[in-house]
């Protein structure tokens, strides 16, 4: 365990005096120097927690009797140590108070070591500094000054300090006056009553003539420090205004707008006057350093967070004027166009739909002006102020009449894609082009990424322009083959010039297959439209094909393309009340899938293309490429890549690795064909039940290549694909099974079958025995229970990875609505064909009554769908009231936050709008017609197995972080008994409660992802039931260091942990449990404030007193809060703890609360 510095104060103590002591050359400066690092850290925790005192052995108080052992050292050290020692100490603390004021701003109270609670001996400290200033020269007193100032938490209640300090401002010294100046500011920002009297002294100051310019400009800095409380800050910004107007010295000027701007983002009700102020300077009139200053200070308000105070006109106005003069250096054009960038978009919509043209194509000449630069970093930030203005205005001009929206629109995009073209025309035909060219056009094709992302509507006119663009770069390889090829001197290039066009152009042709997928996902059009869409990229890849100059791999990369086409055909169903007849979608002629499991041509085309990459022994590259392949689902592209890499690597973990990736891709390759069988049926082929046997092949063999694979592995490596291939081997054989179940009976006729006519006959004799139906529900309640526990794991995995970048959580969370979607189809179905027989759902093994698991199956996934489709979340309310209506139930509403998930796969949300449709019409039977009772079952089977049907086609990739292969930020929890000592059992007595002392600590985390944690929280759990005895034990801390994720109470204390952070709160204490005969548990929540070491420490009484004799086991689980206010789990890195409860006139170590 790292210590904290409570625990090194005593060795730091002992370094420091034996530094100080030392006789040998700069020995003591070096301990001085030393000691400043550490009391900064110290500084930043000095608070302790009592565990922490436990933990490390510390006696109470002893970390403030250190404290003040090293602080009156430096102090002796700086009363009898020469100027070099004392300028050394100083540095030291002023260092220490620069940190103190960054922490401040960050909204931390805490004032550190250097406060009088933790500092007894203040009084000495003051009296030696004070020997010091009374005693020494000039520069000696300036230090002493500047001491009091770094001291001013343990100094400001002195009168002898601030009488030192007050008579030191007129001194005849300059370095005496502006040390005391610097003292004055510290003592002003934590004393009112010293802050007005300085103000009145320090505004006489200033205006006297026989103040040097030297101690102006240091008054001037001083002004910043009156901030608090805001009638001083109002006084002293006045104070300020009038000294700036009524100077003519241009560099104290400057010095106070810095001052004002200060004191004006403090506090709201300032900022309009300080504008007003800083505007007046942003003229002609005003000097050049005058006008850049000015604009400084109006970023500085800014950046401070006062985003949104009104944009003043004649603010805008004058920044317009100072960008539009072209004399103006480019920075500051680039500093104006900074801060419009921040005033105009949130005050857009309070301005009139007229003007809002005008002002677009005014910004639109000032970035085709801007674009001139030189500096590639000012022309791609001139870009991106232009598409946050059009991002603001698209959500203004949305309905606006007269089609400006439409006009904005055509106009932004044409620009940018002028811009676009122009660039790639001038990195393509240079042989040497500029590196940054190539930069700005990925910077343009990210912004459009963005765009597209946040106004889908622009996705089919984006799609259409970039082929346009690969056309034409396509076009203009083939002039260079041309000219590779002419005899003519004038138009011949050389070999490597041609290299060099073929490598510049193959990366932009990366960047726009990029911007092309991701148009793909937010186009949403009709099945004719779709046709169009796809007949489009045929085009476009064959072109690409065409040109000979391009790479092989990028021939793949846009192969890909087309197979993300045909595997995604289903986005753009329209799904109906008839399912089937919305499956013969017209598919691809470049389709690189086959449903009867051979290769197809274009299959056949992409694994010769593969053959030559890997006969060039160009290993990475092809890895590259076989991980693009998982990531968009080409699973025989990706499986025969691993593969042919196995043989090639040399390391045991790659080759397990690989191998691993290559059975994947096999196993995932045959779900494919499973759901290409499916596709097939619908056109009137054969279902056996070989078909139905082979998915749940394919998913047992997943959990076995999941089984080898830890096996070969050790400890939280590869964690995330561990869990995530035990999840989706659990998804599709529950998914395979409810197929199974719902096709029994049917497969052993001769008779070819379609797809209608299973369904017409789909379980008849289940639907008419009501025996064969109970048995059918009861394994239908299992597989919606087994659906909505699936859906809590991936809430789980989406949760446990902090750095999963956000397409992955996508990916994730839709894995989530799938699962919960499942869950509800086959929920509902055992709701309304229960109806029938008039049974009551509990009887089927559900833990909770039918009317709350069904209620919690229509609000897990209304909350999923969130405002995506207010259709369908309309109709799941119906549902919903329904529900509650259906019988006399009280039931809580289930509390849970709204998802923030955003659904990126829309044939998945249309499978949910279809869902819905169709239980609605079957709720609407069930109340209006009696008569058509009996046909319930029979259709509410019908149509789950139309859902399952639909989903299994939906096409299923690995999200880019399962190629992500470091290990997972982590915690381990370190549980103590109450005098903080680690043993292998702690005990109590029985009957009383179990104090224990804890140490979190968190793992494989860096420090800037450690900044963005603020709380830590933890669980612990127990029960009666888990009681164990000692020939079991060595068992059970073996299987408690297994994989977390496979742990049955991991989704349970998650579930609990969140509902505590969210303040929708679990039982904290002893409680019995509910259906569990008997059984005691008791849960315990703590909360931890992290440390920069990513430690936290707390005690916490387990009420276990209900406990008959025994050894149990505790189980836990933790997650933490970032800055943000977002949940994260944390993987448990170490074993579950044991305690044992003992009679009370047992004896021996016991741990007794009184």
């Amino acid at each position: 365990m790292e210590k904290t510095p409570s625990s090194c104060a005593m060795q730091w103590n002992i370094e420091l005096e034996k530094g100080l002591r030392s006789k040998k050359p700069g020995k003591s400066i070096e301990a001085i120097l030393d000691i400043g690092p550490r009391l900064e850290w110290w500084s930043r925790e000095s608070n302790l927690h009592a565990a922490e005192y436990k933990i490390f052995g510390l006696i109470p108080g002893e970390d403030k009797l250190f404290a003040n052992a090293i602080l009156l050292r430096l102090a002796d050290a700086f009363k009898s140590g020469d100027k070099h020692m004392k300028i050394c100490i100083v540095k030291i603390f002023l260092s220490e108070l620069k940190q103190r004021r960054q922490l401040r701003s960050q909204g931390r109270k805490d004032e550190g070591i250097l406060s009088k609670d933790k500092v007894d001996s203040y009084r000495e400290l003051l009296t030696r500094i004070k020997i010091v200033f009374d005693s020494g020269n000039v520069e000696e007193r300036a230090l002493a000054l500047v001491l009091f100032g770094c001291w001013a938490h343990i100094a400001k209640d002195s009168a002898d300090v601030r009488y030192l300090i007050l008579s030191s401002l007129w001194s005849m010294h300059i370095l005496e006056a502006k040390a005391s100046l610097f003292a004055a500011g510290c003592f002003s920002e934590l004393a009112d009553d010293f802050a007005y009297v300085f103000l009145e002294m320090l505004g006489g100051l200033l205006v006297s003539s026989e103040t040097s310019r030297a101690i102006r400009l240091a008054g001037g800095r001083a002004f910043a420090k009156m901030w608090c409380p805001i009638l001083l800050a109002d006084i002293a910004h006045k104070t300020g205004v009038k000294l700036i107007l009524e100077s003519s010295e241009e560099e104290f000027s400057l010095v106070m707008l810095v001052s004002l701007s200060k004191i004006a983002s403090k506090w709201t009700p300032l900022i309009p006057r300080q504008v007003e102020l800083l505007s007046s300077f942003m003229t002609k009139d005003s000097g050049l350093s005058l006008q850049v200053m000015a604009l400084k200070c109006l970023r500085f308000i800014l950046a401070k967070g006062m985003y949104h105070f009104p944009a003043n006109a004649n603010v805008t106005l004058k920044l317009f004027g100072v960008i539009n003069q072209s004399d103006f250096p480019p920075a500051l054009h680039f500093d104006a166009l900074r801060v419009l960038c921040k005033i105009l978009p949130p005050n857009l919509d309070t301005i009139p739909c007229t003007e809002i043209l005008t002002i677009f194509f005014k910004f639109l000449q000032i970035v085709e002006f801007k674009l001139q630069s030189p500096v590639i970093s000012e022309r791609v930030f001139a870009i991106h102020v232009l598409a946050c203005i059009f991002d603001k205005l698209l959500g203004i001009l949305k309905d606006a009449a007269g089609g400006i929206g439409s006009i904005v629109s055509s106009r932004m995009l044409t620009f940018t894609f002028d811009r676009i073209s122009l660039l790639i025309k001038l990195v393509v035909d240079n042989p040497h082009p500029d590196k940054g060219t190539e930069q700005e056009v990925k910077s343009l094709l990210f912004i459009l990424v963005d765009l597209v992302e946040r106004h889908q509507d622009l996705s089919g006119i984006v799609l259409d322009k970039i082929c346009i663009v690969i056309e034409h770069l396509v076009g203009m390889l083939k002039e260079i083959t041309s000219m590779t090829n002419s005899v003519s001197e004038d138009h011949h290039i050389t070999e490597l010039d041609k290299e060099n066009h073929i490598s510049t152009a193959s990366r932009v042709l990366i960047y726009l297959s990029q911007i092309l997928i991701t148009c793909f996902e937010k186009l949403d059009v009709s099945t004719g439209g779709a046709t169009q869409v796809f007949n489009r990229m045929e085009h476009l890849v064959e072109h690409v094909h065409h040109c000979s100059l391009l790479p092989v791999y990028i021939h793949l990369i846009y192969d890909f393309l087309l197979h993300f086409h045909a595997a995604y055909q289903c986005m753009w169903l329209e799904i109906g009340e008839d399912l089937g007849s919305n499956r013969n979608f017209p598919p691809s002629r470049y389709s690189s899938l086959s449903h009867d499991g051979s290769l197809s041509q274009h299959e056949i085309l992409i694994v010769d293309r593969v053959k030559q990459i890997l006969v060039k022994k160009d290993y990475w590259l092809s890895y590259k490429l076989a991980k693009y392949a998982a990531c968009n689902g080409a699973w025989l592209v990706a499986a025969y890549i691993f593969g042919e890499l196995i043989p090639m690597v040399q390391s045991d973990i790659c080759c397990i690795w690989l191998k691993f990736l290559s059975h994947l891709s096999e196993l995932e390759r045959k779900v494919q064909l499973f759901g290409l069988t499916l596709s097939g049926i619908a056109a009137g082929e054969i279902m056996t039940a070989d078909h139905i046997e082979n998915v749940i092949g394919a998913a047992n063999k997943l959990c076995s290549l999941e089984e080898a694979f830890d096996a070969s592995v050790s400890g939280l490596a590869f964690s995330f694909q561990r869990w995530f291939i035990t999840l989706r081997s659990k998804v599709v054989g529950t998914v395979a099974d409810v197929l199974k179940l719902l096709s029994m009976n049917l497969l052993s006729q001769d008779a070819t079958r379609s797809t209608e006519q299973i369904e017409a006959r789909i379980l008849v004799q289940h639907s008419n025995s009501s025996k064969g139906l109970s048995s059918l529900l009861q394994l239908l309640a299992h597989a919606s229970s087994q659906f909505m526990r699936l859906v809590k794991e991936f809430d789980l995995l989406a949760t446990s990875f902090i750095v999963m970048d956000r397409k992955s959580m996508k990916i994730v969370s839709d894995l989530g609505l799938s699962c919960s979607l499942l869950a509800f189809s086959t929920g509902l179905t055992l709701r309304f064909a229960s109806f029938h027989g008039k049974q009551n759902c509990s009887t089927y093994g559900l833990e909770t009554t039918d009317e709350q698991f069904h209620t919690q199956l229509v609000l897990d996934l209304l909350r999923r769908l969130g405002f995506t489709d207010l259709e369908t979340s309309k109709n799941l309310r119906h549902l919903l009231d329904f529900y509650r209506s259906s019988r006399s139930c009280s039931m809580q509403e289930f509390l849970n936050e709204v998802s923030t998930t955003c659904v990126e796969a829309r044939d998945v949300a249309k499978l949910c709008k279809y869902s819905v449709q169709r239980f609605l019409s079957l709720q609407a039977i069930l109340v209006h017609e009696n008569n058509g009772t009996s046909r319930i079952p029979r259709d509410t089977l019908q149509l789950l197995f139309n859902i399952i049907f639909s989903w299994i086609q939906i096409p299923f990739r690995t999200p880019k972080h399962f190629f992500l292969l470091r290990p997972p930020i982590s915690a381990e929890l370190i549980i103590t008994n109450e005098d903080g000592k680690r043993i292998d059992d702690i005990t109590v007595f029985s009957g009383f409660q179990l104090p224990l002392t804890l140490c979190i600590q968190l793992r494989n985390i860096s420090p800037d992802q450690l900044y963005q944690v603020s709380k830590l929280y933890c669980i612990l759990h127990s029960r009666t039931s888990f009681q164990v005895f000692s020939a079991n034990r060595d068992k059970k801390v073996s299987e408690s260091s297994c994989q977390a994720w496979k742990s049955d109470h991991m989704v349970g204390l998650n579930d609990k942990l969140l509902h505590f952070t969210t303040g929708t709160t679990e039982r904290d204490g002893l409680h019995a449990m509910e259906n569990a005969g008997g059984t005691w548990a008791v849960d315990k929540f703590v909360c931890f404030d992290p440390n920069e070491k990513g430690q936290g420490f707390a005690t916490c009484l387990l009420n276990v007193s209900a406990f008959p004799v025994g050894s149990y086991q505790i189980k836990w689980h933790s997650c933490c809060i970032d800055n943000n206010g977002a949940y994260w789990s944390l993987m448990p890195l170490n074993t579950n703890q044991f305690f044992t409860v003992q009679e009370s006139s047992n004896s021996g170590q016991s741990v007794r609360v009184p």
